[in-house]
């Protein structure tokens, strides 16, 4: 699907605010809602638009402490799907990313302190396939996608 300049401002909106009343859309582009309607549906049966979700605050929900934990396999098991199924049921697993370079995988993860983050290296190092890991821990997100 070939994105025009309209799409990309509709996009640019629900980016800022995925909550965005179809009639301000409209009306910041200059299009009826009837027309921006179609356009989102098209976007998202055309897989652009995956979905609406709220972006949490995870010091609120007493996450307070985000890393990345970067994940080497073993080469006979690397990109398995049951290692992916693995940490994607560990639930301070926000992301996965299989990368190229030093490691296959990296992972962002939200705990709500260094012992919690410990915790949940233990039980990523036990999954079968993971061979070693690294972490770097955040101390500020000072640019977000939203």
């Amino acid at each position: 699907m070939k994105l025009d300049e309209v799409d990309k401002k509709i996009l640019g909106i629900l980016r800022k605010n995925a909550r965005t009343p179809i009639s301000h859309i409209s009306e910041e582009i200059g299009l009826s809602n009837p027309s921006i309607k179609d356009r989102l549906d098209k976007l998202e049966a055309e897989g652009v638009i995956l979905g609406y979700r709220p972006i949490l605050d995870q010091r609120k929900l007493g996450l307070g402490l985000t890393a990345f934990v970067s994940i080497s396999l073993d080469p006979n098991r690397c990109c398995d799907d049951d290692i992916v199924e693995s940490l994607g049921r560990l639930p301070e697993v926000l992301e996965a990313h299989f990368t190229d370079g030093d490691s296959d995988v990296l992972v962002k993860v939200a705990t709500g302190d260094t012992e919690s983050l410990k915790d949940t290296l233990n039980r990523i190092r036990e999954i079968d396939g993971v061979f070693n890991t690294r972490t770097i821990v955040s101390l500020t997100n000072p640019i977000r996608e939203c």
